[in-house]
């Protein structure tokens, strides 16, 4: 299945976080660390301004919502979920999967 780019591009970006957090890197510098790796401008750009919301107690969720254009309602709803249930690993895993499959935008 072809994917547009930017479903390329964020399935990656949950795909590094997933795999970042698994191993314990903490969220903040999991964020810095998947923006300095970053190929497009734009996209390191709201991945730094998600982490300053962060930094000043934005929950994950409410940071994504500045950004509909870059990440779809559903992705939301799930980050929320896994905010409120600590199911982490299991719904990254669903929005990963989502992307990667053309279920999620």
């Amino acid at each position: 299945m072809n994917l547009p780019d930017k479903q390329q591009r964020n399935a990656r970006f949950w795909r590094k976080f997933l795999r970042l957090t698994r191993g314990r890197v903490p969220v903040l510098r999991t964020l810095e660390v998947v923006a300095g790796e970053e190929n497009d401008a734009a996209f390191r750009a709201v991945i730094s301004s998600i982490k300053e919301a962060m930094e000043q107690g934005t929950s994950m969720s409410q940071a994504l919502r500045k950004y509909p254009s870059e990440f779809s309602a559903s992705v939301i709803e799930l980050v929320g979920m896994a905010e409120k249930s600590g199911a982490w690993d299991e719904i990254l895993r669903e929005i990963v999967d989502g992307l990667s499959e053309g279920t999620f935008e």
